[in-house]
């Protein structure tokens, strides 16, 4: 019955009006008989065999109410049934549904949850792609600004390259012009030794040099009566030795100013320490050109030490009277 309810709930329906109105009728016939029993001919005393039909015919009419009040009943009872049933399906129904629109909002509340944190991510990832992008600028500078020290610096190293090397050749330029100062100097002292042998005996260019300078001092008026050749002392091979070196190292420290002319000399009193040092210089006899007693007096302090004897020969050097001129040292 149930599923027919369900299928077919107005057939249903219909059924149940056709058997209230089969119900209704026989009632109402079963009242209009007995008022017309009622309205008949007065009572008469029952005749017994007349009797016995109406009552039987009254307990089937009975019989025939009761069944119908029981089939409805029973109709009623299903249809109480089925309300039932269907009530509970119902309930059964809303509880699902309700499950099911709450399993929606869970899902609903889940889905946006994600779309939150999707967001968050999104939003996160966006900032770490910002942040590489200025860590990556940052580098492009620091590499540029890396490569631009890098030019200057080789840049730079060029510069003091070719500066050494400017320096390099004007320092060579200037040894050569001094190796051949040097050389120039050493071939007019061995031209000077060899015109000195060749114009005496042994040992008369050692004595002719002593006593020429010693005529050059009384003439100059430098003279110290006895401090060394050069001062009007005794001579030897010794001392002609050392003479000719301390001319030959100062000549090689000498620069002659530029445009020097024929005719200046300058003398220098020259004292020395032992070993050579030089002690002072003063110029005894000037030249009357500041800048060429000058190169006089710095060649002799970069000719500093003085090759000198050791000992007691020594005493002959502690004061030296040079007489410098453009032809040489004397």
């Amino acid at each position: 019955m149930l599923a027919l309810f369900r299928h077919n709930p107005r057939a249903m329906v219909l059924s149940l009006l056709l058997h209230l109105g089969v119900l209704i009728l026989l009632l109402w016939a079963r009242e209009q008989q007995v008022s017309y029993m009622d309205s008949a001919a007065p009572i008469q005393s029952p005749q017994p065999e007349e009797s016995i039909p109406v009552i039987v015919e009254e307990n089937r009419v009975a019989e025939r109410l009761e069944e119908k009040r029981d089939q409805m009943a029973l109709q009623e009872q299903k249809v109480i049934g089925l309300k039932r049933k269907e009530s509970a399906e119902l309930q059964a129904l809303r509880e699902e549904a309700e499950k099911e629109r709450l399993r929606l909002e869970q899902l609903k509340k889940q889905a946006e949850e994600e779309k939150r944190l999707a967001a968050e991510r999104e939003k996160r990832l966006e900032e770490e792609r910002k942040a590489a992008a200025e860590r990556k600028r940052r580098e492009q500078e620091q590499q540029k600004l890396a490569e631009e020290q890098r030019k200057k610096e080789e840049a730079e190293k060029k510069k003091l390259a070719e500066q050494k090397r400017k320096q390099e050749e004007a320092e060579k330029k200037r040894l050569a012009e001094e190796q051949r100062r040097k050389e120039e100097a050493e071939r007019r002292e061995q031209q000077l030794a060899q015109e000195a042998q060749a114009a005496s005996a042994p040992g008369a260019a050692a004595r002719q040099s002593g006593q020429a300078l010693s005529a050059n001092q009384k003439r100059d008026g430098t003279g110290t009566g006895g401090t060394g050749r050069m001062s009007g002392g005794g001579g030897g091979q010794e001392y002609d030795k050392y003479i000719g070196m301390i001319r030959s190292k100062i000549t090689r420290n000498w620069r002659r100013p530029p445009g020097t002319v024929s005719g200046l000399q300058v003398t220098l009193r020259v004292k020395l320490f032992p070993g050579g040092g030089v002690a002072d210089v003063r110029i005894a006899r000037s030249s009357g050109d500041p800048d060429y007693d000058r190169s006089a007096q710095e060649a002799l302090q970069a000719a500093d030490p003085l090759p000198v004897p050791s000992g007691k020969a020594f005493d002959r050097f502690r004061t030296l009277n040079l007489k410098f001129s453009p032809t040489g040292i004397q």
